[in-house]
């Protein structure tokens, strides 16, 4: 057998690849999202408030395209919506890192500002946030999944048909770090707890709070966000698979990667038959001399 014969069957040996396969990412649903007010915090019993549409903006204090958002969302008159503002960049002195954990692991964002409606769709940029009036207009949802829920003297008592986490949010009133005005409702803490658990002692997050508790029912995991922009952003793939830890499910080689390590053992596995054939025309050579 020839090595040249001998070196393709060596190399039709080696996988192709080294790709190691990934678990497939689950999936996150926002099932129901009820709004205690502080102002009902001051009575022994409190019950909260089923919204329609839960906002959760995403922005900073040294963002300037920022600016332009803030200044719509603060005329934005719908009693069926509550806007969770997050500051997920630790360059803000307001800087909150569940609220990086949720833009980077959970909604999978790229870009400041971002405003992202029920955990479903998307409007990233300055341009795109002005749609959001049209966008919550045309979006319908049925929040359900949380039944006798209860704030009393400092416990959160529910019960839970269907996900897997309740999370609860503490929003208030934050000052702008360079301007003179405020933030309305900064998200400034959370607590999460398993579903199955029907009750939770949340009063730190009651002291001294002036502003509202946000209660979440979800099915933790990745949320696949689309666009709600009737001009969606070019090139900006939203659902890329990235891990909770915000790195690639793919462990294998890139296509690139693949063709210089052929290259390299092809090479290798020939360079045996090109040293026997120099060789033989070397011999070659003496011997007509």
């Amino acid at each position: 057998m020839s090595i040249l014969t001998l070196a393709v069957i060596m190399m039709s040996s080696i996988p192709l690849t080294t790709h190691v396969s990934a678990q497939e990412p689950v999936f996150a649903t926002m099932h129901d999202v009820v709004i205690f007010d502080s102002n009902c915090l001051n009575s022994t019993s409190c019950e909260g408030e089923r919204i329609e549409h839960l906002v959760e903006y995403y922005g900073a204090d040294w963002c300037e395209p920022c600016e332009l958002i803030e200044a719509e969302l603060e005329v934005l008159n719908r009693n069926d919506t509550f806007v969770m503002q997050h500051h997920p960049s630790p360059q803000d002195a307001s800087f909150l890192s569940a609220s990086k954990l949720r833009f980077s692991n959970e909604h999978r964002l790229l870009f400041l500002p971002s405003l992202v409606i029920n955990s479903q769709g998307l409007l990233t940029g300055s341009s795109q946030a002005l749609e959001l009036s049209t966008v919550l207009s045309e979006r319908s949802t049925s929040f359900e999944g949380l039944s006798d829920l209860e704030l009393e003297n400092g416990t959160l008592t529910w019960q839970a048909s269907q996900g897997d986490r309740v999370s609860v949010w503490r929003t208030e009133a934050i000052d702008h770090q360079t301007r003179n005005r405020t933030h309305p409702t900064l998200a400034t803490d959370v607590m999460q707890f398993n579903a199955t658990d029907n009750s939770a002692n949340i009063s730190s997050l009651l002291e001294d709070l002036n502003g509202h508790i946000v209660v979440i029912l979800e099915q933790k995991g990745l949320y696949q966000l689309v666009s709600d922009s009737s001009n969606p952003t070019g090139g900006i793939e939203l659902n890329q698979e990235i891990g909770v830890e915000g790195k690639s499910d793919n462990q294998g080689l890139s296509p690139g990667e693949n063709a210089i390590l052929w290259t390299v053992v092809l090479f290798l596995s020939l360079s045996p038959a090109f040293y026997m054939r120099w060789n033989l025309s070397k011999r070659e050579f003496h011997e007509e001399e």
